[in-house]
């Protein structure tokens, strides 16, 4: 690989020894774009940082065939370079597996199934990219991911699903007679609504596993991880019973809501991970209809 390229820094001042940069001045950050934590953005410090599937790590990844410490970035003098620390998957640059190389900026290095690079950025670009993608990444009303960020992580895990063969599930959730809280109390209750609704969830899901908001009032979950029709359908009215013991004080009066629920489990066979999404989730919809042709308030699932 070559050296690294030279990056125009008309505007650093450096000071004690380039410990500190100005807030204006082009400053290396570690770009996340592809994988769990897709479009993180992390300012370098000079010196080592770890990165690493561990809370502890100076960088921590959502990624589970990233090592609890897998490498560490060292920004010295004009270089940045990557060294492995013995990681089980391996470091790569450039598509070359790597022990330890110089980071030109642009040029991508992957651990497990992140895919990053080095670029250098002023903190008005960093603020401006950052709001760019929460609007791409986030529905606003909630917090949670939007519809079409779900899709794009959903199809990264099921793309290793495919190569190992291994089951997965999905779990669709819609709160039950939803126009009437919008017709009887207002639009803005409505909202409230699914943003409390949102945190239910949210608080009864697994930190590892991805929640999205599909549209209006229904909800998608995909459940990371060893997997079951039993481990589901727990989960399933974990969530389900959470929703009915909130009460909510509509107009002062206390009042709760139900969810309807439905999931689907598949063992996952190679095909265009899209494709596999899309069939998962229309399953699981089925499952749904099927909850509320029952009588709402309860979980089915899909043979």
């Amino acid at each position: 690989m070559g050296d690294i390229e030279a990056v125009n820094l008309d505007q650093t001042t450096i000071i004690d020894s380039g410990s500190c940069i100005q807030a204006d001045s082009h400053h290396p950050h570690l770009i996340i774009f592809s994988g769990n934590n897709s479009g993180r953005r992390h300012r370098l410090r000079r010196g080592t940082m770890t990165i690493g599937r561990s809370p502890q790590a100076d960088i921590s990844i959502n990624d589970d065939r990233v090592s609890r410490i897998h490498c560490t970035i060292e920004w010295a003098g004009d270089a940045i370079a990557i060294e492995d620390k013995g990681s089980t998957n391996g470091t790569f640059v450039d598509s070359g597996r790597v022990s330890r190389a110089i980071l030109s900026p642009g040029v991508p290095f992957q651990l497990g199934h992140s895919i990053m690079k080095i670029e250098y950025k002023t903190e008005a670009e960093i603020r401006q990219e950052e709001s760019l993608l929460y609007s791409a990444t986030f529905d606003t009303l909630t917090g949670i991911f939007n519809r079409h960020h779900f899709f794009k992580l959903a199809s990264m895990e099921l793309s290793y699903a495919s190569r190992h063969q291994l089951p997965v599930g999905i779990i669709l959730a819609d709160i039950d007679d939803f126009k009437s809280i919008n017709d009887t109390h207002g639009h803005p209750w409505g909202d409230f609504v699914l943003s409390r609704f949102a945190n239910i969830v949210v608080e009864n899901k697994r930190a590892e596993d991805l929640v999205a908001r599909y549209g209006g009032d229904e909800f998608v979950i995909f459940p990371r991880g060893a997997v079951s029709r039993e481990i589901l359908h727990d989960y399933c009215e974990r969530i389900r019973t959470a929703v009915e013991k909130f009460k909510f004080n509509f107009d002062s009066a206390p009042s709760g809501i139900t969810v309807s629920i439905g999931f689907h489990l598949k063992k996952i066979v190679p095909q265009d991970p899209e494709t596999m999404v899309a069939d998962l989730i229309r399953h699981a919809d089925q499952a749904l209809y099927l909850a509320k042709a029952n009588g709402r308030n309860r979980t089915e699932w899909f043979v």
